[in-house]
Parts: C-alpha cells; structure tokens; sequence
C-alpha cells in the first residue's frame, strides 16, 4: 500500500506485523512532542493537504497506537507525572489556607522551608518590596479551583446556538454552567 508523502513521493504505509516502518517511527516520535497528530504529520513529511487524512490512516494501525502509549507510559515513568499526581498539585494550589504563611515569621527565602509542604508548593515566587519587606506572591485560586471543579465534572462548557432573536449565533458563544 501507498500514499502521500511530502511532495507526494509513494512510500510504504505499514506492516501489519506489529513493525514500525521508518515514517511511522518517525510519526510517533513527533505526535509524542505534543500530542498533534496534524502538525505530527507534517513535521514527518506529510503534505499539509493530506496531513489530516495520514493523521486518521496512522492513528487506525495497532501497531501505531502501541508504539503510541508505550511512548506516553515511558514518558510518564520518567517524568512521575501521573493524573493522581496532577490532581494533587491542583489541590495544593487550590486549597493551600494564607493564613499559615501569616503565622510564619517571614524574612527570606530561607524562611519558606518552615512552611508545611503544601502551603510551600503553593509559592510561586518571592521578592521584597520598596520597603524592603520580604513577600510570597501565591498561586491564584481560581485557576486552580476551575480545573478541579471541570475534571470532577462541576463545570461544563456549553454552546449556545441560537442568539437572543432566536436566530442562529455564527459562531456560537460558549459559556460555562455549575453542574449540581
């Protein structure tokens, strides 16, 4: 089997093997750089006119899609990153309570390791003012508290379609509506 490939030159689509042929490695080598499948394409050689077209005729092959996850489970090992891991963050950021940075005499840099951890993964940066008083400047809330709320399906965005006339939006507004 045959295809696009850069300029339109043929080239060999892939084994039902399991192997990987040399575009297919090199397709998953560039989709793991940040989960583009289109601009994972291109970067492999792919037109730009048959990049979406490759994306679904690469995703659909097993081997692919092994190569894929065993790719992502390597990075994931590598880096510790993991949604449990993610979801904690989040929630350090979220629910960290100021109030403990006020009963925590502050002078310096130094004076952040006293802090409880969470409170610490919290700091974002630190300075002093004109004054010359040491400050934290924190992780701001709501950020944090809307990406919570969103996975733990709080938060849904909506599209509304039809306009106040009752006439069609083009394009349709989103907004966002608290799940009960």
């Amino acid at each position: 089997m045959t295809g696009e490939f850069g300029g339109g030159a043929a080239v060999d689509q892939g084994k039902v093997d399991g192997v990987l042929t040399p575009s297919q490695q090199r397709f998953v080598a560039e989709y793991l750089v940040d989960l583009n499948g289109r601009q994972a394409a291109i970067r492999t050689g792919y037109s730009v006119h048959s990049a979406e077209r490759q994306v679904t005729r690469l995703m659909a092959l097993p081997q692919v899609r092994a190569a894929i996850a065993a790719g992502q489970a390597a990075r994931a090992a590598r880096t510790e990153a993991s949604q449990d891991r993610v979801i904690s963050e989040l929630s350090c950021l979220a629910f960290y309570d100021a109030g403990v940075i006020g009963a925590h005499p502050m002078e310096g840099p130094a004076d952040i390791a006293g802090l409880p951890e969470d409170v610490r993964r919290a700091i974002v940066g630190w300075s002093w003012d004109k004054a010359g008083n040491f400050t934290v400047k924190l992780s701001p809330k709501t950020t944090s508290l809307d990406l919570l709320a969103r996975h733990l399906g709080m938060l849904k965005d909506v599209r509304q379609h039809l306009g106040k006339d009752g006439r069609p939006v083009d394009p349709p507004a989103t907004y966002t509506v608290l799940v009960r």
